[in-house]
């Protein structure tokens, strides 16, 4: 078996990207041509209200602030004589967070402020078969959504939905669709659609894996995190908390008379592990690091609808994630659930029980478009369990955000946006470990604030910008 996958993945390759072959080989077929393209974002936000007294989430944050997010992306491909279309995607990102040596704690944007996102191969014949791709790219789940795109840009990498550019005072951030597996490296495949009906399915062994690392590297590619002597196969014992992800999504995209639909559903799983901090030689096994009682998989759920008729256009996105290992940057970085308590019922300890901690979000936008200019409404609302410290964990805490606007569209691929943003934030009746009074600590609060616990209320306006290249 080793022996026949490694001569089919030879014979792949050389049919594929070896312009000597195709030199010798008496065919019109042309080689891969490549393309380049890309996109940039920019947006200044000023919050002309907020809840900023000590101990709240807004306490001695600046007022204003400016991002930018640029996009490039490498694609090339070429269909043969018969059919098949072989193709290279690659996408670059660059952000405007901070950089960091290996992760950031208190943000959602990735350590590193220009990565290479996606980068994979893929083989397809659209009308027959379908599509079949290998290397990282998001999961098929997020990959298919629908119905987060409205509201008054027309764009999900900005607006109250978003994890590019996105201002926020709140605690937490509202975004849909999650990517479970981090873009791992994977296989995929999308089905031929028909009668407009169409399935994907995708399998992740490592989170991970990438071409960001490589044989040089021990265990399952966790660079600095990785925990096992050697060996390029996944380990369980390092401090990566999950394995074998997949997924599976499906939809329908079609007319009803004038209305353009579009619905997609889709699922994400992987199975979870305890995390293991010391180096493991090879064949040992270090007590508890795959029986942990708190392995609950990790699942996300999410569906979607698109609705356009004429000049109207409407979308709903919902998603659903629960038990994330080790939790989410700005979803599940909570205080988690008191377990212990003082004589005055003060908190003394706290545990984060990502297994039963729940993030329920969704986002509902509309839109009208008359010439160049795009006026639309756009309400996202999260819901996280187990964030704000109280014995119950299942209680939920909710974050709105309202957005109202228009956009102006200068030329093809360069538009102009102006919003008006109202930010939300309810602990719903969550306990306040400070109690009802506060004493300032050596850093300015009490060194059991907790802002998860307090309410949260913000107002922004906010200019944006994109090209399209």
């Amino acid at each position: 078996m080793k022996k026949l996958l490694l001569g089919t993945s030879a014979l792949v390759a050389a049919g594929l990207f070896s312009n000597a072959a195709l030199a010798q080989t008496a065919t019109t077929d042309q080689p891969i041509t490549m393309k380049f393209g890309g996109q940039y974002y920019a947006g200044f936000g000023a919050t002309i209200q907020n809840d900023d007294n000590p101990g709240e989430a807004g306490y001695k944050r600046e007022p204003t602030a400016a991002q930018d997010y640029f996009l490039i992306r490498f694609l090339g491909s070429t269909t043969f004589s018969n059919g098949i279309t072989a193709g290279i995607w690659t996408r670059l990102n660059a952000f405007s967070a901070p950089f960091g040596g290996v992760n950031t704690t208190t943000g959602f944007q990735s350590s590193n402020n220009t990565v290479i996102k996606d980068s994979y191969v893929y083989l397809k014949n659209a009308a027959t078969w379908g599509e079949f791709r290998i290397g990282d790219d998001s999961d098929v789940r997020r990959n298919d959504a629908v119905g987060n795109n409205a509201g008054v840009t027309g764009d999900g990498n900005i607006g109250a939905n978003s994890g590019a550019i996105y201002f926020s005072g709140s605690p937490v951030y509202n975004f849909t669709t999650l990517n479970l597996d981090g873009r791992g490296t994977k296989l995929v495949y999308y089905s031929p659609v028909i009668a407009g009906f169409h399935v994907a399915f995708d399998y992740t062994p490592d989170k991970a894996g990438g071409h960001t690392y490589g044989p040089g590297n021990g265990g399952d590619q966790n660079g600095p995190t990785d925990n096992i002597t050697n060996g390029l196969f996944p380990s369980y014992l390092n401090s990566a908390t999950a394995y074998n992800y997949w997924s599976v999504a499906g939809g329908w995209t079609g007319t009803v008379g004038p209305v353009k639909i579009a619905y997609t559903l889709g699922y994400s799983t992987a199975s979870r592990k305890a995390a293991i901090s010391t180096k493991t030689a090879l064949g040992n096994l270090t007590v508890g690091s795959n029986s942990d009682t708190t392995n609950a998989n990790p699942q996300v759920y999410n569906t979607g609808l698109q609705v356009n008729y004429g000049p109207w256009e409407l979308g709903f996105n919902y998603e659903q994630a629960m038990a994330l290992p080790g939790g989410a940057a700005g979803t599940f970085s909570g205080a988690g659930q008191a377990t212990a308590f003082n004589a005055a019922g003060v908190p003394t300890a706290f545990t984060v029980r990502s297994n039963e901690m729940i993030s329920k979000q969704s986002d509902l936008n509309l839109s009208y478009t008359v010439g160049a200019i795009r006026m639309g409404a756009e309400w996202s609302r999260g819901s996280f369990e187990g964030i704000t410290g109280d014995a119950d964990v299942k209680r939920a805490a909710n974050n709105d955000v309202f957005q109202v606007g228009a956009t102006y569209t200068v030329g093809p691929g360069i538009n102009l946006a102006g919003l008006i943003q109202e930010t939300l934030y309810d602990p719903n009746g969550a306990y306040v470990p400070a109690g009802p009074s506060f004493v300032k600590g050596a850093g300015g609060v009490s060194a059991n604030n907790n802002v998860y616990a307090k309410s949260f209320n913000a107002t922004a306006v906010i200019m944006e910008t994109s090209f399209r290249f």
